[in-house]
Formats: structure tokens, C-alpha cells, sequence
């Protein structure tokens, strides 16, 4: 499949159309090599910049994840964990997608959110202030759930936007020409920070681990977090925060008004969807996995991180 890209000069960044031989494409921004979407604020350069400027806070804290891989599930546990109610609190504020003077009015305790890796976050954080929680899943259900994701953008609004098929996005996702890049590249950035950063201001989650048994990761994360709510309390997030619970209270909380409505024709929430492991056993071909497998086996080889495919 020949991947053919045509760029429209917008300020810093590029508009890109990343296309295959077949018309199926994406429109991406594209900065300093790097894939985003299209909402990422402004030039991308000069919010980078701002972010990583931005004024940090003691009680911050920054979600990390690959796009797929647990960033609202995490975003719930830290907010009820910090704020001490088990209150579902909706979709995070990203700072890929908010204007600086919007992060810096938040209250806190302020939970943020980003598909950027580490070095992308703010001077301070890299310096060891405020709280990082970075999670991963394995990368084919985070494609398989991708592929599901982008199928429900269905909202007129969109239609020049993403055109793809399973096949199409898979090429895309495997040689890293999609928003944030390739999968392999986001891991080996974190097989660095491993191996460098000094300070102790990270916790790392598997999202495999985590459907397997949640209480006892709420339980390091609240005391990751200094959490003095009392003992019960990360026993009580928990519960609130299974997969099941998490996805009807979504479904039940969602109005209109947010921001989803202008994304979906049915105006339903595309987040949540089964949030189980091994789910791309119903996608992938036996040809697709068998050379999807060659790829990982390739790029992982030397991580310090693995996954449970099922």
C-alpha cells in the first residue's frame, strides 16, 4: 500500500493528508515530524512551548497514554482519589486541546490528561513536581479499539476528515502515519524515561493488570498519590470504577451539551465500549497478526515493558 501525503502550509504546523493508494485517508496536523490531530491547539509549536512553560502545581496530575489505552479510566480513578468523592467527573481535560489561560484558571486539585509522551510535558514535571500516571495497554486492542472509535465519528462535520477501513488505518497505525505517531515510537520513549529519570514522581499502569484485578493498583495509586481519605476509600473508588460501572455511569451522565454531540450522529458516547482483553482475536486476519507480530517482535525486543495479548 503506497502512502502518498500532501501538505497545506498552516502557520507552524502542516495540515497533512495522509492517504493510501485506495483514497482512504486522514487529515492530521503534522509538526516537527509528528502526527496530531486536527484539534490540537493552534501552530502546535507555539502551544508545545506554552506547555512546557506552564506553572505546575504540587497536586497535579498528568495522564499519560497512547490514545485507546485507559486515559478516562485513569482520569476517574486520580480525580475521585484526589478529591475524595466518587463522583464521575466526565472526560478529562486534555492539554493537547485547551488554551494555556484555561489550564492555568482550573481549580485544584487539577487532573490533566495527554496523548504526548514525557518529554512533552512541562519543565517542572520533567523536574520531578506534580504527579505523572502513565498507562498502557497492548497494541492491538488499542488498535482494535481505535478502529471502533474512529468508526462512530460519524457526524456529517467529519466526512473530510477521516476516511478509512480496517485495512487502511492498520497500515497507518503500524508505520506510525496517524495522531501521535507510531505505537512502538510512543513505548520506546518511555523505555527512556525509565532508564533516566531521576525523579519519583511516575507510576506506571498496565491496563491488562488492571482488568484482572483493580483494587490492589487503586490501592498503590492512592498512596502514590498521598491520599489520606481513609483506609476504605481506595476499596470504594474501585468499586465505582469497574469497567461496567464506569461505562453506565457515563452513558447515564452524558447530555447533549458535551462535546461529543458534534461527533457522532447519534450524539452517544464513543468512549467506552467492552474494555476487554484479546478483543482483536474478532478483527485482526490470521495474515495481519502473523505480520503485525514481526513488527512488535522487531521494535520490543528490548523493552522494559510487556503485555498480555488475551
Amino acid at each position: 500500500m503506497i502512502l502518498v501525503i500532501d501538505p497545506v502550509s498552516i502557520k507552524m504546523a502542516e495540515l497533512v493528508d495522509v492517504r493510501d493508494d485506495e483514497g482512504h485517508f486522514m487529515k492530521l496536523k503534522k509538526y516537527d515530524g509528528r502526527y496530531y490531530g486536527q484539534h490540537f491547539v493552534g501552530n502546535v509549536k507555539d502551544h508545545l512551548a506554552a506547555i512546557d512553560s506552564m506553572d505546575v502545581r504540587d497536586d497535579d496530575t498528568f495522564i499519560l497514554s497512547y490514545p485507546k489505552s485507559g486515559t478516562h479510566w485513569a482520569f476517574t480513578l486520580a480525580s475521585m482519589l484526589r478529591t475524595g468523592e466518587t463522583v464521575y467527573r466526565g472526560s478529562p481535560t486534555f492539554l493537547d486541546f485547551t488554551d494555556m489561560e484555561t489550564l492555568d484558571n482550573l481549580p485544584s486539585p487539577r487532573v490533566f490528561a495527554s496523548h504526548m509522551t514525557f518529554d512533552f510535558m512541562p519543565k517542572q514535571v520533567k523536574e520531578g513536581k506534580g504527579k505523572v500516571i502513565a498507562i498502557f495497554r497492548n497494541p492491538k486492542d488499542v488498535f482494535t479499539s481505535l478502529y471502533t472509535f474512529v468508526k462512530k465519528l460519524d457526524h456529517a462535520s467529519l466526512k473530510d476528515t477521516y476516511q478509512t477501513t480496517w485495512e487502511s488505518l492498520l497500515t497507518f497505525y503500524v508505520e506510525g502515519r496517524i495522531f501521535y505517531g507510531s505505537w512502538f515510537e510512543y513505548m520506546q520513549s518511555w523505555d527512556e524515561v525509565r532508564r533516566e529519570h531521576n525523579g519519583n514522581n511516575i507510576m506506571y499502569l498496565i491496563y491488562e493488570d488492571m482488568i484482572q484485578n483493580l483494587s490492589p493498583h487503586v490501592q498503590k495509586l492512592a498512596s502514590f498519590l498521598g491520599v489520606t481519605f481513609g483506609p476504605d476509600f481506595p476499596d470504594k473508588v474501585a468499586e465505582k470504577c469497574t469497567f461496567r460501572n464506569m461505562a453506565e455511569e457515563a452513558t447515564r451522565t452524558f447530555t447533549p451539551s458535551d462535546q461529543w454531540e458534534n461527533y457522532t450522529n447519534n450524539k452517544t458516547l464513543p468512549i467506552y465500549r467492552k474494555g476487554a482483553v484479546g478483543d482483536w482475536k474478532n478483527y485482526f486476519t490470521v495474515a495481519q497478526n502473523e505480520h503485525f507480530d514481526k513488527v512488535y517482535n522487531d521494535k520490543m525486543k528490548n523493552s522494559t515493558f510487556g503485555f498480555r495479548f488475551e
